[in-house]
């Protein structure tokens, strides 16, 4: 039977013609996902090379758009782009974890040019101007501010939940301590980001919760890899399978220390740098974790 004869055939049977449509569709969305380089049902979370400071982006499964940090004011523009070559166009949640400029500097930019349905700060304030340009911001756009909310966890979406582990204690003028400190799950895979935190906020996390809640298969490494932070029993409550630096290139201040390194690789098989790799993408399906970007060895941090 000939090609034509056989599609003839398939159309003039009303359930071969719905087996037969329902085939070309799915055959489609592959090619369709596979040519966007989109994948359904995935959490995507970017690390993205701001130089010295932090900005990550979180793409949920159903497409919600979770920003923590933005940065120095001058990455704002290349944030935004990067932003937009990610799809998006909305965020649903904004997080500054403390008020240091090279994590909040790029926000304002961010928040002028994406409609945002919250942002969520640490109940600390800085008299500096950046901050305030971000609070003017804020309210000349009329978005929601909350304080960092209480740390039971919220499903923000199906098998996707957030707990605000922290600040839940008063570190007076110490703002790197003020860090919110969040806890990401999706189904079997947990992420723990930490903002600035240093050895005073990780020993309250120790003292507040078990090892239990703050294990997580990926570690945002505190304070940019600094000795101050990533102190031996914090990462043995954390044991990460996954651990990745945020710091600048040839950055003045030496981050990350050898030392902060050295204790990561004998708590972490999996270490990665943004000021050596740039950008790392991480994505789980709840069951596996991966990234498109090789690890870094020991050998491979030369001081």
């Amino acid at each position: 039977m000939t090609i034509n004869k056989t599609v003839k055939k398939i159309l003039q049977s009303p359930i071969s013609f719905m087996l037969f449509l329902l085939l070309i569709i799915t055959s489609f969305l592959f090619f369709f996902n596979d040519f966007t380089g989109e994948d359904p049902f995935v959490l995507q979370v970017h690390f993205i090379d701001v130089g010295q400071g932090d900005s990550i982006l979180i793409q949920t499964p159903q497409k919600q758009n979770i920003l923590i940090d933005g940065g120095e004011k001058d990455q704002g523009i290349f944030l935004k782009g990067y932003l937009e070559k990610q799809g998006v166009k909305h965020l649903h949640m904004v997080i500054g974890t403390h008020p240091h400029a090279d994590h909040i500097g790029g926000l304002g930019f961010i928040l002028e040019n994406f409609p945002t349905d919250l942002i969520i700060l640490p109940p600390v304030v800085h008299s500096t101007r950046t901050f305030e340009d971000l609070l003017r911001t804020i309210e000349l756009h009329n978005i929601p501010l909350k304080p960092t909310p209480s740390p039971e966890p919220y499903t923000f979406e199906e098998n996707l939940t957030l707990e605000f582990l922290g600040p839940h204690r008063d570190f007076q003028d110490h703002l790197n301590n003020w860090s919110i400190v969040l806890k990401l799950t999706y189904v079997d895979h947990k992420f723990l980001f930490t903002g600035d935190i240093e050895v005073g906020a990780e020993t309250a996390l120790i003292q507040d919760y078990s090892s239990k809640i703050l294990s997580a298969h990926v570690l945002k490494v505190p304070h940019h890899g600094s000795s101050t932070s990533s102190t031996e029993p914090f990462l043995e409550a954390v044991s990460p399978n996954i651990s990745v630096i945020s710091s600048g290139k040839e950055n003045p201040y030496g981050h990350p220390h050898k030392e902060t390194v050295e204790r990561l690789f004998r708590f972490s098989p999996v270490v990665y740098r943004t000021d050596l790799q740039g950008t790392i993408l991480l994505k789980s399906d709840g069951v596996e974790l991966w990234s498109p970007t090789p690890p870094i060895s020991l050998d491979s941090f030369a001081y």
